[in-house]
């Protein structure tokens, strides 16, 4: 990957990058908010789960028509919006407030999380999908490892209020990369040479080969057919119930981490943000190590397991932890694990599903399973801080979770393993074919 292709997909995980700094800059202002508007655990639990059910709504609403709109125009935007109500938070001061903005924000959020994830897909061959995807997702957490201290600073010398706004107006950066460097498809793009374009598209109709013809991404197919097409895909329905559990470990933290090092541990708003860093790095770490093992060995489906399991006694580790050193080790290790499972399975979405109906299984995966658990989370692990007066039990149900998403993916792995031996048995058909032809 190079040249053209390499810098559309640039702006793509970029725009991850502004996607999570914009998502969780209220994690770290939430102690704050907490104490000037006098919101208890739960109250503030409500504002960070109600932007899931925006995500929810946005995300898979967008899964419903990323298949058959103009990704490039409507992204820009949702992206502008989005800008919009991050600098909007700020003048919230009431429970109700908060809950308007952050469900719209979460909605235009949501509706550009699934078509960045089409575009990409868009972009992308199968073998460079594991890192590519990593790469994304590591963009995200590299929004959190340096924008945590940047939100952080910006708080301690500008108040909350403010550091909304200039969030909001920094991603306006992101707008201007989108509209001038995106296209829809590689085909599209003018500065993509056409010897490119051609050895792209013939590459990627090989590579779908296997899926049979739905896998065309030419012709469009209509709702009731693409739910039929993933109606009959059972890997599909266990990888959305593994995505519930795993992404809700993802969402969760991102939401209560920050919180739970102030509120827990006493640890300053700054220096939180500074602490930080360094599990979101692993985590970066973890999407792209457990992404290349994928690419290299394409056992996705079993590195998602393992990675997903562990995680429950790496979470109940750092929540019996009684040194910051301790903490901050353990929630590196929880989040390193969570995320090579969270590529592992959002990737197997990408191998086992035919392009056609991609956008629409992303949103199913990604809005409703992801979405739902964005809500359920952060609310249970306010509440349960609100009754115990401590986040341990909180972690101890992520943990559980993360492992019974693991879990679910032990048939997912017989069914993956069967797609590559038919892949092998494509690839060498094809060579032979093509030595004959030489041949004559």
């Amino acid at each position: 990957m190079r040249g053209v292709r390499l810098l559309v997909l640039g702006v793509i995980w970029s725009g991850s990058f502004f996607l999570i700094l914009d998502r969780v800059n209220i994690s770290l202002a939430a102690p704050r908010i907490m104490d000037e508007l006098k919101f208890d655990g739960t109250q503030m639990g409500f504002i960070l789960s109600i932007y899931y059910w925006g995500y929810l709504l946005g995300h898979f609403s967008s899964g419903l028509v990323s298949d058959q709109i103009r990704l490039r125009s409507f992204t820009s935007v949702m992206i502008l919006l989005w800008s919009a109500l991050t600098a909007l938070t700020g003048a919230c001061s009431a429970l109700w407030h908060f809950a308007v903005v952050r469900l719209l924000f979460g909605i235009c959020e949501g509706a550009t999380a699934n078509l960045t994830h089409k575009l990409q897909n868009n972009w992308l061959l199968p073998a460079e999908r594991g890192k590519a995807y990593g790469i994304f997702i590591g963009f995200a957490y590299l929004g959190i490892a340096i924008g945590m201290p940047l939100v952080g600073w910006i708080i301690n010398a500008w108040e909350w209020r403010w550091m909304f706004v200039a969030v909001g107006l920094l991603t306006l950066i992101q707008l201007a990369l989108f509209a001038v460097i995106i296209r829809d498809h590689p085909s599209e793009h003018p500065w993509l040479p056409e010897p490119e374009k051609v050895k792209f598209r013939e590459d990627l109709r090989m590579a779908q080969a296997g899926l049979g013809d739905h896998g065309d991404p030419t012709v469009i197919m209509p709702f009731r057919q693409r739910m039929a097409t993933l109606a009959s895909i059972r890997s599909f329905w266990l990888l959305s119930i593994s995505a519930f559990f795993g992404i809700g470990v993802y969402f969760t933290g991102m939401s209560w981490l920050p919180g739970y090092l102030v509120k827990e541990r006493g640890i300053t708003i700054l220096s939180s943000g500074f602490f930080l860093t360094i599990p979101y790095l692993a985590a970066f770490a973890g999407m792209f190590i457990g992404g290349g093992l994928g690419d290299r060995f394409g056992n996705r489906s079993l590195i998602s397991l393992i990675a997903g399991v562990l995680t429950f006694p790496a979470l109940l580790a750092m929540a019996e932890s009684e040194s910051v050193f301790m903490t901050i080790t353990m929630m590196s290790v929880a989040l390193f694990l969570n995320s090579a499972a969270v590529n592992g399975f959002v990737v197997l979405v990408f191998d086992l599903i035919p392009t056609q109906v991609f956008g629409t299984a992303i949103g199913i995966v990604g809005g409703l399973c992801g979405g739902l658990a964005g809500i359920i989370g952060p609310l249970l692990l306010g509440y349960l801080y609100d009754q115990t007066g401590t986040f341990f039990w909180g972690f101890v149900t992520l943990g559980a979770g993360a492992m019974i998403g693991g879990l679910i993916l032990i048939p997912v792995i017989a069914e993956e393993k069967r797609l590559k031996q038919e892949k092998v048995a494509r690839q060498a058909l094809t060579s032979g074919a093509a030595v004959g032809v030489t041949g004559q």
